[in-house]
């Protein structure tokens, strides 16, 4: 039996190339490609260095990686022992490999429906690739009115562009539909950011749908109002507070009674705790405790704490859970925040808290930047193609993303990489033979001026 972990690059290599290599081990050298690319990392979801390098930014991420390509695997979907279903699955990672492939031909004479295996977004982007077989791309064609539009403008298919080849180009940009409702709160933190710009702001505008109409309604921010610990006109029974009626234990949570505080730090009853938490009277070796409560709010309610130490606080913030948005949302509003806190908030996997981040009276402009460039990664990993539209097309989006963005499955969203003057020029060669007609001029016209 073949033991894949005693076999280096250049063996595994040898063996994809050799067309004697049975089918059973072809499959299992795919199975172990796609093991040993999956990626591991112990570091949390919004660090800076996780976020920029290692993360699967979003939903889209698996087809903008494309890790796994290489000559092992060039070598594997060209090979014609290589069972179809395989070389599927890589195709387009490596479509000049999959179409060379000499077995194709018989692959889809043994199974018309082949192709039709693949995503649908997988599908589009094998439509990048400009050599696609003219008999093949008929066949694509047919498979849905989304793809056969695609095809249309395939360079295959000989389009015919206009001498206003611009504007009918801008008119497909138009025609994308604006994002729905469950991206609302990325879009409202892209409008507080001023990172729409038109003619997409306009699109946005002229929309007659509530959901868009909304985001341009002003709501002031709901400040919350200075915790001010009151002075007991009584002396509590410290011995027996705990079991003391709810009244008089919440007068003691919300006093400047320090002893009193930090017995109820243990109380039984979460709103009690909470209350004690966010006291700024409440001594600060009792905030020690309450980081370790296991209630969300409590914890959140100590974020809020003004006189919490810096060193807590950022305790608090890199708390990555979805369960702890609240938490990270407090510790970015409260003034005790150090730009170390705030410029890691600033990359926050939430929107809501990025956008907490930007109501913070000490952020300096740099942090600023950072919520922008984050939220513009949010966008370009997003599955909403308007949104992808923007981020390709902006030229704040961080490059170690933008580039990612040649393999996408939408060509508008290449198009507009291809306009994106932060766009590399190494990209820029491989826009300039994209499958697409206006993706391809847009980056021939571009190289010439690089």
């Amino acid at each position: 039996m073949l033991d894949l972990t005693q076999l280096d690059q250049a063996a595994m290599l040898t063996l994809a190339l050799d067309h004697t290599t049975n089918p059973a081990q072809l499959r299992a050298l795919a199975e172990w490609i796609k093991l040993v690319h999956v990626s591991h990392s112990n570091q949390p979801s919004t660090s800076l260095h996780y976020l920029t390098t290692l993360a699967p930014q979003g939903p889209l991420a698996i087809f903008l990686e494309r890790a796994n390509t290489s000559p092992v695997v060039e070598a594997l979907v060209a090979n014609p022992n290589t069972p179809a279903p395989v070389a599927l699955e890589f195709a387009a990672a490596v479509p000049a490999a999959f179409f060379a492939n000499p077995a194709l031909g018989s692959w889809l004479l043994a199974n018309p429906e082949l192709l039709r295996q693949l995503e649908p977004l997988y599908l589009l982007q094998l439509l990048r690739y400009a050599n696609i077989p003219a008999p093949i791309l008929g066949l694509i064609r047919t498979m849905s009115l989304a793809i056969a539009q695609t095809v249309e403008l395939d360079i295959g298919s000989n389009p015919a562009l206009a001498t206003d080849w611009y504007a009918q180009y801008q008119t497909y940009k138009q025609r994308v539909a604006l994002p729905a409702t469950e991206a609302s709160l990325l879009l409202q933190e892209l409008l507080s950011l001023n990172a729409i710009n038109e003619p997409m702001l306009s699109w946005l505008r002229q929309s007659s749908l509530e959901q868009h109409q909304r985001l341009f309604m002003q709501v002031s921010a709901n400040s919350t109002p200075a915790f001010e610990p009151k002075t007991l006109d009584f002396s509590p029974k410290y011995v027996t507070l705990l079991d003391a009626p709810l009244a008089e234990r919440m007068l003691v949570a919300n006093s400047n009674d320090v002893k009193g505080l930090a017995i109820l730090a243990e109380d039984d009853d979460p709103n009690i705790r909470l209350v004690v938490a966010q006291n700024p009277a409440t001594p600060r070796t009792v905030h020690q405790l309450l980081e370790l409560d296991d209630s969300q709010h409590v914890r959140a309610a100590l974020a809020r704490n003004p006189t919490i130490t810096p060193k807590l606080l950022l305790m608090l913030a890199r708390d990555y859970s979805w369960s702890a948005v609240p938490i990270r949302g407090a510790a970015a509003r409260n003034p005790v925040a150090t730009p170390e806190i705030l410029a890691l908030l600033a990359q926050d996997q939430a929107s809501l808290v990025r956008q907490t981040v930007l109501q913070n009276q000490h952020i300096a402009p740099e942090i600023g930047q950072q919520v922008c460039q984050r939220a513009l990664i949010e966008a370009l990993y997003s599955l909403d193609p308007w949104l992808q539209l923007l981020a390709c097309g902006h030229p704040a989006t961080p490059i170690e993303h933008l580039a990612k963005a040649v393999n996408s499955p939408w060509w508008l969203g290449r198009a507009a990489l291809a306009e994106n003057p932060s766009c590399p020029p190494a990209v820029l060669e491989q826009l300039a033979n994209d499958g697409n007609c206006y993706v391809r001029l847009l980056g021939q016209r571009r190289l010439e001026h690089v």
